[in-house]
């Protein structure tokens, strides 16, 4: 019989969040059949070995992360709209 590897179906996407000439902090999301992978990342370009830290990292579904956005969006909501919700 002939076997045939399925496609690996990944996307990947990596966001700059903060940065200063001595600190710079990103996010990245790799979806797989899996989940949400998100990693938060610092990376201190100054540093004697320079390479990325990851300062947090978990596997969410669709529902959780659409949770972390709308606190998210309620946080940078003016206070009025806050109120309402």
């Amino acid at each position: 019989p002939t076997h045939v590897k399925a496609a690996k179906q990944e996307k990947y996407m990596r966001s700059l969040i903060q940065a200063t000439p001595a600190y710079e902090l990103s996010i990245d999301i790799t979806t797989s059949a899996h989940g949400h992978s998100l990693r938060l990342i610092s990376f201190v370009p100054t540093a004697r070995r320079p390479e990325d830290q990851v300062k947090f990292q978990g596997v969410f579904s669709t529902a959780e992360l659409k949770s972390l956005r709308d606190a998210l969006n309620q946080a940078l909501a003016p206070e009025a709209d806050r109120l309402i919700q």
